[in-house]
């Protein structure tokens, strides 16, 4: 951009773009399910050291109607960003890679000096390339040096850019380029203008600053640019399509009712698709950031294994959840489908000949008491694993964190050194179950967490099944399994504890909340409850589509209406 890159420090002050707001959450880091108990997730222990039941358990919190306090300011993620760049300038990688490589990794912090620097460096660099390439019609679609082409162009970007009209100020502003000294090129100016944008907080972040009340004078209303936005970053991971500007324009996304409509429409289109699927990676904690990911490995001596199989068995999760949502599918099918979706690479892990398969995903149906829903796919069980070994502790406390929603509580330090007691053993239960038989540990591991994970040691390290176990010990995977108000049952199949877990009000409650977490980004409270609670009375329906569940809760007050924290 010749001269002009040295002017980018007073393209930043010309706009006020020196410094991007706090977008801390009132004190809370928007916790995702990862952080709210069960397997890896933070514990909590009440008195005594008794396990605390989590979202969907008995205790947790009641709902009190209001809105709970959001962020007025939260930032795009990652993921966002890069889809964003897409679909406004056909951008997909910058100098090879995705185009929020050098940001920072998603969190819910102030703006650092550092990530700060990642945005203007990547700005800088999309500018340059959009105006020198095929992409630049996508900016801007007339030649900048005739008549009211930049003007015109900023008003044009900036509506999809900032997801709302722009002010006269601000393109007034924006206008100030045409004549800085030294004057570049109408071609350079177009180049700053964008990079302006680009570096913007307006379009970095989703502000929500309107100040009107509703009518109780107890929250603010979201305006209807405000409402669109969240509407399409939330569905679609996005900007906001032709069709919920126009709404937005005309100021018809300010009741339930029009909020709704817009999204029941949104949901029939596959671009809601990465939503579903970030959803589910949440809910089994196999999301980017998560550390299970780092489990990916096991033991050269299973020999179905290999360094190509952990992707697409991570694949196949998306691809199961996406299947049975957008076919309407209901929470117990994602509990008891037998569908799968197999390669080269991993259908020796289901028993099947790999030499049928190819390297893209084929949907196949699998045994349907082998294979029943989600928790028996080999992504889940994998992961829930060790290197050498299945870990019934690792399955168990996932399904009583995660799906019963039961926080037993952080293990001692030295809980996590004990060795396995020196004995004969014949199946890894027996090892188990000698290592968790004293106290501290018995009092949790015997009645939430191993139970659970013996009924799925039919699976060994890798998810394939096993009749036999490693230590050449026969499988017992039978066991009394906590189901949550104080009730066990002795379940022998791991289909027999799906249809239980499907069934439970506790499962689907957990499941709403969780939904309701990942699309807030907040930590479960007394008023998203009163939605929770809703939005599960639906879940039991045996009818429901889980789909529905993204669009009814738009309709929650707290997604058009806001308060701000102290």
């Amino acid at each position: 951009m010749r001269s002009y890159i040295s002017l980018f420090p007073v393209v930043l002050s010309l706009l006020g773009l020196t410094a991007c707001g706090s977008e801390t959450r009132n004190g809370e880091a928007g916790a995702s399910p990862a952080t709210t108990g069960g397997a890896g997730g933070s514990g909590g222990t009440g008195a005594g050291g008794a396990p605390v039941p989590m979202g969907g358990g008995a205790g947790v919190s009641t709902c009190t109607p209001g809105v709970p306090a959001t962020s007025q300011i939260p930032r795009m993620k990652d993921a966002a960003y890069n889809a964003v760049l897409k679909d406004l300038l056909g951008v997909t990688a910058v100098a090879g890679e995705l185009p929020s490589k050098a940001l920072a990794p998603d969190y819910d912090g102030s703006m650092t000096a550092i990530a700060w620097d990642g945005y203007l460096k990547t700005a800088e660099k999309i500018a340059a390339e959009v105006m020198a390439g095929a992409n630049k019609s996508q900016f801007m679609s007339c030649d900048p040096a005739i008549g009211t082409c930049l003007t015109d162009t900023i008003k044009s970007f900036g509506r999809k850019a900032f997801r709302r009209p722009l002010t006269a100020a601000e393109v007034t502003s924006f206008e100030r380029f045409k004549s800085v000294t030294p004057v570049g090129t109408p071609d350079e100016i177009a180049e700053t203008i964008l990079y302006a944008f680009l570096a913007s907080p307006s379009f970095i972040m989703l502000p929500e600053l309107s100040a009107d009340k509703n009518l109780e004078n107890t929250a603010n209303k979201l305006t209807s640019f405000e409402a669109a936005t969240r509407l399409s970053f939330l569905l679609w991971g996005t900007v906001p399509d032709a069709e919920l500007n126009t709404a937005a324009d005309n100021d018809q996304l300010t009741t339930k009712e029009q909020i709704a409509a817009q999204a029941r429409r949104m949901l029939k289109s596959d671009k809601v698709a990465p939503a579903v699927a970030r959803f589910h990676q949440a809910y089994l904690g196999i999301e980017t950031s998560s550390h299970w990911l780092n489990n990916k490995e096991h033991d050269p001596k299973f020999g179905k294994f290999t360094a190509a199989t952990y992707a697409p068995l991570l694949g196949e999760m998306d691809s199961f959840f996406k299947e049975l949502v957008f076919k309407g599918g209901t929470l117990n099918d994602l509990f008891l489908s037998n569908v799968g979706f197999v390669t080269q690479d991993t259908a020796a892990l289901y028993g099947l000949d790999p030499k049928a398969y190819g390297a893209d995903p084929v949907r196949v149906e699998l045994d349907p008491k082998q294979r029943p829903g989600f928790l028996t796919r080999a992504g889940f069980l994998s992961t829930f694993s060790n290197y050498g070994t299945t870990s019934p502790i690792l399955r168990g406390a996932f399904i009583s964190g995660r799906i019963l929603g039961i926080n037993p509580g952080e293990p001692s330090p030295d809980a996590l050194k004990t060795p396995i007691p020196d004995g004969v053993y014949t199946t890894r239960r027996q090892q188990i179950e000698a290592l968790t038989g004293v106290q501290p540990c018995k009092s949790c591991h015997a009645q939430f967490i191993n139970p659970a994970g013996f009924v799925l040691e039919r699976y060994d390290a890798i998810g394939s099944w096993q009749e036999t176990d490693q230590l050449t010990g026969p499988i017992d995977g039978t066991a009394d399994v906590f189901l949550g108000n104080g009730k066990s049952k002795t379940i022998s199949a791991p289909i027999d504890m799906m249809k239980e877990l499907a069934a439970l009000p506790i499962v689907q409650r957990h499941y709403a909340e969780q939904f309701v977490t990942f699309a807030t980004g907040r930590s479960p409270n007394s008023n998203d409850a009163c939605t929770v609670d809703r939005l599960a009375t639906s879940l039991a329906q045996a009818t429901y589509p889980v789909l529905n569940l993204m669009a009814d809760y738009t309709e929650a007050d707290s997604f058009r209406l806001r308060t701000v924290g102290q």
